[in-house]
């Protein structure tokens, strides 16, 4: 991507903010439902203005070699990427930051949790950059082939984006005006609202849910046995942007919408949460799954907001000996904070085309040099630990 090139990036990413703050500043703002601490939206939100990245010198080519600090080169990181396309530029950035402290990176695989966090506690994965842990804790749960619980090898890092995991469901305005929606309860417990939502004639609506092996997989499938739904409501399954892609399509032909999304990503700036749809609550979500979202009415007829996801920090997920041996990365990874905001405007430009690995490595890089204060600090401490 050329230099003309991230200049249009940093206008049209000003041009899709007036679109992308409605949804999102409120996501941000979930931290504090769930105990974010003290610096609550403001540590997410304020971090970084607009003009701070766009003014930032770009460098002409993505710093991908290992080792670009002076000094001795540390080793080298294994790390995983997720696989869901919003998560690439933190995972970028970290990965860019680990060898300006001297790293050899290894950016590994693009993996489903289910995959990676087993992976992680055999060993075979130093850490990634995308844990969600609401959503994503059951993975400690589980046993590794020895018989060890997997929480025992492995930990949550740091807080790199507080409050900005939001989850749930949206469905269109216009559907929700007609036949009185607020609950996903509403859609299931009422036949005729129900068949709206029912394309292929089996008595249950469908929701545009989640690939096989990611988190919200399991738990939009363990709120439909939990609820007893398994007759009137199924989870589609397969490549979530594909099938939110379908979605965006009805609603352009005017016909109802029923869809799964996250923040940080470009889907509610394609579906705007009081502008194009609402998010649904939830009357009786997982006990785990029950912290309400502070969310404006407009975008939110359910009070309070219960989603059937919690609001969630973004963190690192690392391997505990991988931690214990590696100080100087452990402490950068426990320091590093990334905005929700400054995620979700690269995702838009993700999703306008500007996604192959050289273009994420550059949003990155700009990334790092409009934020050099922050990071300085951030490589400072992990030096000094190390």
């Amino acid at each position: 991507m050329t230099a003309a090139s991230k200049t249009r990036f940093s206008v049209r990413r000003l041009l899709g903010s007036c679109v992308l703050v409605l949804g999102l500043v409120v996501a941000g703002c979930a931290g504090e439902t769930i105990g974010a601490g003290p610096e609550g939206a403001v540590a997410v939100l304020g971090a970084t203005t607009t003009s701070q990245q766009d003014s930032a010198e770009v460098p002409a080519e993505p710093p991908l070699t290992a080792g670009t600090t002076a000094g001795e080169l540390r080793g080298t990181i294994r790390m995983a990427r997720a696989n869901w396309s919003s998560g690439a530029m933190q995972a970028e950035i970290y990965a860019q930051l680990l060898e300006e402290l001297g790293y050899d990176v290894d950016r590994g695989s693009e993996i489903a949790p289910e995959d990676f966090y087993a992976a992680l506690a055999a060993g075979e994965y130093d850490f990634w950059a995308n844990g969600w842990p609401i959503v994503h804790t059951r993975f400690f749960e589980s046993t590794t082939p020895d018989g060890v619980i997997a929480g025992e090898l492995m930990q949550f890092v740091g807080s790199q984006m507080r409050g900005g995991g939001l989850q749930g469901f949206l469905v269109d305005i216009p559907t929700a005006d007609r036949l009185g929606i607020t609950t996903l309860d509403d859609i299931v417990d009422d036949d005729a609202i129900r068949a709206e939502f029912d394309a292929d004639g089996d008595g249950r609506a469908e929701i545009a849910g989640c690939d096989v092996g990611w988190g919200c997989e399991k738990v939009i499938d363990q709120l439909i046995a939990d609820n007893g739904w398994e007759d009137r409501l199924v989870q589609s399954k397969g490549v979530h942007g594909e099938l939110f892609a379908e979605q965006i399509a009805r609603a352009e032909a005017g016909a109802p919408v029923l869809a799964y999304v996250w923040t940080p990503g470009p889907f509610i700036a394609q579906l705007t949460p009081g502008k194009d749809v609402i998010w649904l609550g939830v009357e009786n979500p997982d006990p785990a799954q029950s912290a309400p979202a502070d969310l404006p009415d407009e975008q939110c007829r359910m009070e309070p907001c219960t989603m059937g996801f919690s609001p969630s920090d973004i963190v690192v997920a690392a391997n505990d000996a991988f931690l214990e041996s590696q100080p100087a990365a452990a402490q950068l990874l426990a320091d590093v904070r990334i905005g929700v905001l400054d995620v979700s405007f690269q995702n838009v430009e993700m999703l306008n085309g500007e996604n192959t690995e050289n273009d994420i490595a550059l949003d990155a890089a700009q990334w790092i040099s409009g934020h050099r204060s922050d990071v300085d600090r951030w490589l400072a401490a992990a030096k000094a630990a190390g």
